[in-house]
């Protein structure tokens, strides 16, 4: 369950690069709205889906086994949601107990060493080597950026708080650069909540077991 709702979310925080001591969270959220194709790969599998990002708000549509879900993350709200649009129901999370359980992301210290500029997907981007650690995790890698402040791709090695090290990296393709539909970026109207903001993260695990049933579609609306 942990790797289908927080596979994209660990790879964006951990490939942020910045300054030690910077917040992952004020480096993950672009100051400029966009939309795009993303994809993300780890040992875990491959995910693939749509973006919508502006500032303080993104959510990412992807597609699982169960079929489509969705990730909102909305800073404004402290809060990380799982969609399941087909089965009209969401389950809140506190932001940055997400980040733990994502592998101990949250209170990221950053490191950051400019390499050169490169082209990726037809844009032009600075690629940095970057090491980054806090909070139990680990990710080292290298990262490449628009001067728009978009994180284009990054690739590396992250080690969560268990210590074992896997190899990720997240991709933008079609990147629009623009406005973008405010309805992508609030919950659906008429959806069952499920409000786990108020777990703190040491016991969400615990919290997610106990509807892993709706998760996985049995027993669920």
């Amino acid at each position: 369950m942990r790797d289908l709702v927080f596979a994209a979310l660990a790879v964006i925080l951990a490939a942020s690069p910045a300054m030690a001591g910077e917040d992952a969270f004020d480096l993950l959220d672009a100051p400029v709205s966009y939309s795009a194709h993303f994809s993300v790969s780890s040992d875990k599998g491959t995910y693939e889906g749509n973006v919508w990002h502006a500032p303080g708000r993104e959510r990412r549509d992807f597609g699982t086994v169960d079929g489509g879900q969705a990730v909102l993350l909305r800073r404004d709200k402290d809060a990380a949601y799982l969609i399941a649009p087909s089965r009209r129901w969401y389950v809140g999370f506190g932001l940055r107990a997400a980040a733990a359980l994502a592998g101990g992301l949250d209170g990221l210290s950053v490191e950051r060493k400019k390499v050169r500029d490169e082209v990726v997907g037809g844009l032009k981007t600075t690629r940095y080597k970057v090491n980054a650690s806090g909070g139990g995790g680990r990710f080292d890698g290298d990262a490449w950026f628009t001067r728009d402040g978009i994180l284009v791709k990054a690739a590396g090695t992250l080690t969560g708080k268990g210590g074992n090290p896997s190899r990720v990296e997240t991709s933008l393709s079609d990147v629009a650069v623009g406005p973008v539909d405010e309805a992508m970026l609030n919950l659906p109207a008429g959806f069952f909540g499920l409000d786990l903001r108020s777990v703190p993260a040491e016991g969400l695990q615990q919290a997610i077991e106990g509807v892993k049933g709706m998760m996985s579609g049995k027993g669920g609306r």
